[in-house]
């Protein structure tokens, strides 16, 4: 009986080990994954966008504008004293007081009309920057380091500007003026000084 018993459960502990999910040799599926599902919104192409660095967003004319308020108002300023003015400009043209272009803040005054020349001037020192209407030659010296440096700068200033990549150093200044002055203008008594870099006091109002 009991050996009649022991062949019993031979052959079912054989027959257990080959139908047995867990035999290495058996056929039977443990578990089988649900059929993928297609996303509503495939997140690799429309949710991360990133940065186009390489597309130029801003126009030679801009890049000559800046590079020649760089230039006259700064060139023998440190690079920091160059930055805070790219960033006056920039800030300018995000100001609904003033023109929305970096040109038209570098050429912001009062024009009149030139015969002779058939195009508007600068009326003198009526203008926001002074070297644009100073009654001076407005051509920078182009073989120059201060220039070459002043256009470089504002390339970077702009590139970075439009990419949402620039620190601006005077905390959001819109005036600045030297600070060698012996009589500072009336306008700087009804504004919040923002910084002093090099020789200029940057401001923006209260």
């Amino acid at each position: 009986m009991v050996k009649t018993v022991r062949v019993f459960l031979a052959l079912f502990a054989t027959l257990w080990y080959t139908t047995s999910p867990i035999n290495s040799g058996s056929t039977a599926t443990i578990w089988v994954p649900p059929p993928k599902l297609e996303s509503a919104v495939d997140l690799t192409t429309n949710y991360y966008k990133p940065l186009e660095f390489k597309i130029v967003k801003y126009t030679p004319e801009d890049a000559e504008c800046l590079a020649k308020n760089i230039y006259f108002e700064a060139r023998a300023e440190s690079t920091a004293g160059k930055l805070a003015v790219a960033n006056v400009t920039i800030n300018r043209a995000l100001n609904a007081s003033y023109p929305d272009t970096i040109c038209g803040v570098v050429q912001d005054g009062i024009h009149r009309y030139n015969s002779k020349t058939k195009e508007n001037v600068p009326v003198r020192d009526r203008c926001q920057f002074s070297w644009y209407c100073d009654g001076k030659l407005d051509e920078p010296v182009r073989s120059s380091a201060s220039w070459k440096d002043s256009v470089l700068l504002a390339e970077i200033v702009l590139s970075n500007h439009y990419d949402k990549a620039l620190i601006d150093i005077t905390d959001g200044a819109t005036h600045y003026h030297a600070n060698w002055m012996d009589k500072y203008p009336k306008w700087s008594k009804h504004k919040k000084v923002m910084a002093s870099i090099d020789r200029h006091i940057f401001y923006k109002k209260h």
